[in-house]
């Protein structure tokens, strides 16, 4: 297995950190700027159910939103850890490193793209037609 060199680990570091940093401040904004309190507000009593089914929708959505951001934290967490083990970045399956413009686009990446392809299998198999 490769080991990572000091240049491309502190990279790799700032990177994590910046998208970390980016992700706690949209989780911020989810949950105290945009929350369903001004949707309360306007309609502090729900006149009909119609209202009230649309209330119940938006927090439920904020909620759902609010849980992948977790997800996504937790692991961007993983690959923080990694990235400290010196495995970050590195293939799980052919053990090669993985290009860090991919890495920038899925931080928490643990395959490169071809062993990614190979897993995921064809989207169609040759015969089918769409």
């Amino acid at each position: 297995m490769p080991e990572l060199d000091a240049d491309r680990q502190a990279r790799l570091k700032e990177m994590l950190m910046e998208q970390k940093r980016r992700m706690w401040n949209e989780l911020r904004e989810d949950i105290f700027r945009n929350t369903a309190e001004p949707l309360n507000a306007q309609f502090e009593i729900p006149q009909d159910p119609g209202e009230q089914s649309m209330l119940d929708f938006l927090e439920d959505l904020q909620l759902s939103v609010v849980d992948i951001r977790r997800q996504q934290l937790t692991q961007l967490d993983e690959a923080v850890s990694k990235l400290e083990r010196g495995t970050y970045g590195i293939c799980e399956e052919c053990g090669e490193e993985i290009n860090e413009e991919r890495l920038k686009i899925m931080p928490f990446a643990n395959r490169c793209r071809e062993c990614q392809e190979e897993k995921e299998g064809v989207a169609y198999p040759p015969e089918s037609r769409i």
